[in-house]
C-alpha cells in the first residue's frame, strides 16, 4: 500500500506539470465594450467551452464561481458577471456578460478567460 501511495504522490505533480495551456482564437470578440450604464451583451464563439473565469491581471485577482439549481455556471467579479449552462458546455459557445453601472468616471477592465479543453481565449471587458 505504501508503494502505491508512493506512486500516486509522484504521478499527480507529473500530470498537472504536463497540462499546458494554449491562448488561441476560440472566434470570441477580443474586447466587449458596455458604456457606464452597464448592462448585459451576449457574445459567442466557433466552439463550446468547458469555463469561463473572469481575471484582473493587475492584481492577480480572480472570480468566484457557483452553479445554480437551473445549472446555470455564474462567475461574478468586482462589476462583472458572466453566465453559462452547465450542462451543455457554454450553451454552444454563448456567453452572457453583465456589467453593474460605472459611477466612479473613470474607465475600468477585466478579463474574462474562456477555456476549450487546453485552448483558452481573453477576452477583455472595458467599461467606460
Amino acid at each position: 500500500m505504501k508503494k502505491i501511495s508512493l506512486i500516486f504522490a509522484l504521478l499527480i505533480p507529473m500530470l498537472f506539470a504536463s497540462c499546458e495551456f494554449d491562448e488561441t482564437d476560440l472566434g470570441f470578440p477580443d474586447t466587449v465594450t458596455f458604456s457606464a450604464e452597464g448592462g448585459e451583451k451576449v457574445i459567442s464563439g466557433d466552439v463550446t467551452f468547458n469555463f469561463a473565469g473572469i481575471h484582473n491581471y493587475k492584481t492577480g485577482d480572480n472570480g468566484s464561481s457557483s452553479v445554480t439549481t437551473a445549472g446555470t455556471i455564474v462567475n461574478e467579479f468586482e462589476w462583472l458577471k458572466v453566465e453559462y449552462c452547465e450542462y451543455n458546455h457554454g450553451n454552444n459557445g454563448e456567453l452572457k456578460i453583465y456589467a453593474k453601472p460605472n459611477t466612479s468616471g473613470k474607465s475600468r477592465h477585466l478579463h474574462i478567460a474562456i477555456y476549450n479543453g487546453p485552448d483558452y481565449q481573453n477576452v477583455k471587458v472595458v467599461q467606460k
